[in-house]
């Protein structure tokens, strides 16, 4: 009778099973020896199962079931052989006939708990419903006295799943007061303080997965995500490190502490980071990507270019996403703007909308770059081009605005802007943009209404302030302008470009240059590689006649904007005055080369010919 059994198929057993199973329930209880060779056979199946000859535990089990049918454990155990097997439908069967006999069977509703999670988890065979009958059945088979761990950790996970930290944390805490060292379920026990936002609670219980997981590097990860979420920036900074050092060929580890280290302004150490990164991965992205924002952030615009075009390359050969390789396009055409390479930048910017023609960034950038080309005809047409899709779209009126007013059509452009306007009185931005406009055309009263209005509008927005400010500081009124910042930094003393400005309006007009000093410095600790920075501060030195401390300031900005005329100008007077003619001669070159915004052209032309001069005697 074995031989033969064994020889069906396991779903011919079950059915088999389970059709004499019903007969023999018609017929009463077993007898005492149907009793007696149903538990020998159970054994036998454990026997069989432990000797690795599941088909044999099955039929075993099988014929247990046939001479004891009101067993349950019988059937249970069977359902956790198919379970084993990974033969869900006959696993959940066998749970299901153990349950009919005994609705309190532990061990059938764990199976069939399991069962379900997993097909919850694997996503192949379940439904909605899947995820309720888990949680249902692993509820009913927990043991609070002695839990089951896997099932604990499964049960807290699908709490998780349906967005119930409250009843994960629970579950978990109870499993980990048992088995304290459970790594896993302090980690998935983290993950839900972290679902209710509480940081500080998931960090503090993933220092205890690290403890008793030291070697599991996600774990680490983890742990400095949560540290970086609860405001404790340095501290993720010592794991990520630390992680790096026993795992140094752990890309993922060295690419989360290159981004760290980038936020927490250390270029140098995000940049030896990512270029760790680079080696583990020369075939990735995300490596020269974060190294692009590395560059940018410092300025090294011709590096950038350079990583950029095999990046670009690569990725057009490995079927990137286009909206991926178009940003990467942006921010090359960005790089050859600020290196003076119009055509090279239009090239890449163009080479951008193709492959993301509805993208307004895109279009925007373009434009704009064809205006700084002086080619205005061709942004005109992008500019069109993009409005039939976004007639109303603010950016896109600015940017007609700025085109016409390019063209000296500056009626027009008030006209556009002031259209805008209408649409958008809500937006701050629409008010900033029509004030500045009047600004650049020397309309200050005009400007001042713009944004005193705005102000009333808006009370509580610094931008239209800070906007007031600058407008009233080009139109030379300096008191009111400085009452503006001031009013500024009283609402955010820590805004750095508000700080930058008056201080360098304060050493443009030799005024309290100590104050101005101290300003600078205040926005340089918040953004200590910005170039527009470094130079007011090299500005304000140098009008204090403390002539080092200038020329490392200007240098490193005249460095970084290579094309920002009024830099080069502040560069090229400093290394006149320490009679280093031959560089000024080149800083002034630049700066008639640059962009020529707000200098006096023919004011340079005389002092570049008096450096030159100064070179032949």
């Amino acid at each position: 009778m074995r031989v033969m059994v064994c020889c069906l198929s396991t779903v011919g057993v079950f059915a088999l099973g389970a059709s004499v199973h019903a007969q023999a329930v018609e017929s009463g209880q077993p007898s005492t020896e149907e009793r007696a060779e149903a538990y020998h056979a159970f054994i036998e199946g454990r026997s069989h199962e432990s000797a690795g000859d599941t088909d044999a535990a099955v039929a075993s089990y099988t014929r247990a079931a046939q001479l004891d049918p009101t067993a349950s454990d019988i059937w249970a155990e069977l359902a956790g052989l198919y379970a084993r097997r990974s033969e869900a439908e006959l696993a959940i069967e066998a749970a299901t006939a153990a349950l009919e006999r005994e609705p309190d069977n532990l061990e059938a509703h764990r199976i069939l708990g399991l069962v379900y999670a997993a097909r919850v988890g694997a996503r192949t065979g379940g439904d909605e419903a899947d995820l309720d009958r888990a949680i249902e059945h692993l509820e009913r088979a927990r043991k609070p006295l002695s839990p089951d761990p896997a099932l604990y950790l499964t049960l807290g996970r699908l709490y998780l799943t349906t967005e119930n930290p409250d009843q994960a944390i629970a579950i978990l805490t109870e499993v980990i007061e048992a088995e304290p060292q459970f790594a896993d379920a302090l980690a998935l026990l983290a993950q839900a303080h972290e679902s209710k936002g509480d940081w500080d609670e998931a960090s503090a219980v993933y220092e205890r997965a690290v403890l008793v997981g030291p070697q599991r590097a996600r774990y680490r990860r983890q742990l400095a995500n949560a540290l970086i979420n609860a405001d404790q920036p340095q501290r993720a900074l010592e794991v990520l490190r630390d992680l790096v050092g026993f795992r140094p060929d752990d890309a993922a580890a060295w690419f989360t502490l290159s981004g760290l280290e980038f936020q927490q302004r250390n270029p140098g150490e995000a940049e030896r980071a990512v270029r760790r990164v680079i080696e583990l991965e020369p075939e990735g992205l995300r490596g020269p990507y974060l190294l692009t924002q590395i560059l940018a952030a410092q300025s090294r615009y011709q590096e950038l270019t350079e990583v950029l075009g095999p990046i670009i390359e690569r990725a057009a050969l490995a079927n990137v996403d286009p909206n991926q390789v178009a940003s990467l396009l942006q921010r090359l055409g960005a790089a050859h703007e600020q290196l003076g390479d119009h055509d090279a930048a239009i090239r890449a910017l163009s080479s951008a909308r193709d492959l993301s023609p509805s993208d307004l960034g895109v279009q925007a950038q373009l434009a704009q770059t064809y205006i700084a080309a002086q080619r205005f005809d061709e942004a005109g047409e992008v500019v069109d081009q993009a409005k039939l899709q976004r007639p109303d779209n603010l950016m896109l009126s600015r940017l007609e605005a700025m085109t016409l007013s390019a063209q000296g059509e500056v009626g027009d452009a008030v006209e556009v802007l002031k259209g805008a306007l209408e649409q958008h009185q809500e937006q701050p931005a629409a008010h900033v943009a029509l004030a500045n406009l009047y600004s650049e055309h020397d309309q200050v009263d005009d400007a001042v209404e713009v944004l005193r209005d705005a102000e009333t509008q808006f009370p509580n927005n610094t931008q239209v302030l800070f906007q007031l400010g600058a407008v009233l500081e080009r139109g030379q009124r300096y008191p009111q302008a400085e009452a503006a910042f001031r009013r500024v930094l009283e609402r955010e003393p820590d805004d750095a470009q508000t700080l930058n400005y008056l201080g360098y309006m304060l050493a443009e007009r030799n005024e309290r240059l100590d104050e101005s000093v101290e300003l600078i410095q205040r926005a340089l600790e918040l953004d200590p590689d910005n170039g527009s920075y470094l130079d007011s501060l090299g500005w304000a030195y140098f009008k204090k006649d403390e002539l080092d401390l200038a020329e490392t300031a200007l240098r490193r900005a005249g460095d970084q904007l290579l094309r920002n005329s009024v830099v080069q100008d502040h560069l090229a007077d400093l290394l006149f005055k320490i009679e280093r003619y031959a560089e000024a001669v080149t800083a002034w070159e630049r700066a008639l080369a640059g962009d020529r915004d707000g200098v006096d052209v023919s004011g340079i032309e005389r002092k570049l010919g008096d450096a030159r001069a100064r070179l032949r005697r």
